[in-house]
């Protein structure tokens, strides 16, 4: 996927507006079977829980409770499970799962991915792929589907806000469905769009807000974390949430014109209160917005603060994110 096809806040807005298509083959493919001991152990998410055709976000965990990764982990069958990591980090999802016990299959040349997400990726998807089931699914659900005569998935999921899907096509016909759902009316998008859509929803991208170093509770990503399984990190983690982490994450968006980016100090009135993880121009908002990372107690929406820039600072408020509604 390149950086941009015709340019980022064209693409950007294409899929805020009508829809998109990503092609994220370069995502991990790993598919755990057996009993799920050694998958359950590795991930935070609830997998037994986790019914036949439903779809969970997780994280993986180092001992500390740092985070390894964060994925995305499908129900297959009863015995068997997708799990889907950030490509820089595919051995190392798979190395916790061995660690653990499980022998994962490393699918990554089997499946391309693409995701089809905007307000439009409904009437798009039929067009192309008429007669499955997938514009039926509810969010985090997954279906197989026919693609061009081949097996596939189908799941709704996605990393931008917007309704949509993502789509599992065997890698030999990759091509020509990336195609047809380009003549039913879909924009590709590039890896510039996609950063700067997870950003205005406060998604987190991992090396950014996600890290070895950062904790779950500290990335305000408790809420993906089945605190009664047995997860490596589990005591740590515990004992994070008995005392309270001791640093959160809090967003930025900026008053004054300028782009705010990852590595950038943020300034309240007493001082520093944190550094940005992210940053970029939201098109939505027609500003610059950012993640920070900062010691607890961060400062609360609606505070004034400063973006410490190269060669000046940009005034700034303190909010919650995300920055836009989904």
């Amino acid at each position: 996927m390149p950086l941009q096809y015709t340019g980022i806040i064209a693409e950007h807005n294409a899929v805020r507006e009508a829809a998109g298509l990503f092609d994220v083959s370069h995502l991990g493919k790993l598919r755990v079977t057996g009993t799920g001991d050694a998958l359950q152990h590795a991930l935070t998410a609830d997998v037994f829980g986790l019914e036949i055709g439903r779809a969970t976000y997780s994280l993986v965990c180092t001992d500390e409770g740092g985070c390894v990764d964060d994925v995305f982990v499908y129900r297959i069958a009863e015995d068997e499970w997708l799990v889907v990591p950030n490509a820089a980090n595919v051995a190392a999802v798979a190395n916790e799962i061995e660690r653990s016990g499980g022998a994962p299959e490393d699918e990554w040349d089997r499946w391309a991915i693409l995701a089809l997400q905007g307000p439009k990726s409904f009437e798009i998807f039929e067009s192309a792929l008429s007669g499955t089931r997938a514009t039926e699914l509810r969010l985090h659900s997954w279906c197989a589907v026919d693609v061009l005569g081949a097996g596939g998935l189908c799941a709704r999921t996605g990393y931008t806000g917007e309704r949509g899907f993502e789509l599992y096509a065997p890698a030999e016909k990759a091509t020509a469905v990336f195609e047809r759902l380009l003549d039913a009316g879909a924009v590709p998008v590039g890896l510039g769009a996609r950063d700067t859509l997870r950003l205005e929803m406060g998604y987190a991208l991992y090396g950014h807000e996600l890290a070895r170093d950062v904790s779950p509770l500290e990335a305000g990503l408790g809420w993906a974390v089945a605190w009664d399984t047995d997860f490596r990190g589990r005591a740590p983690l515990l004992e994070e949430r008995e005392r309270g982490p001791g640093r959160r994450l809090f967003g930025v968006r900026c008053i004054d014109r300028g782009v705010p980016r990852a590595g950038y100090e943020v300034i309240g009135a007493s001082g520093p209160v944190g550094r940005l993880t992210s940053g970029n121009y939201s098109p939505t908002l027609g500003t610059g917005i950012g993640l920070a990372l900062g010691p607890v107690p961060v400062p609360e929406p609606g505070k004034k603060v400063s973006v410490a820039a190269r060669s000046r600072t940009i005034r700034s408020d303190i909010v919650k994110p995300p920055f836009i509604k989904s």
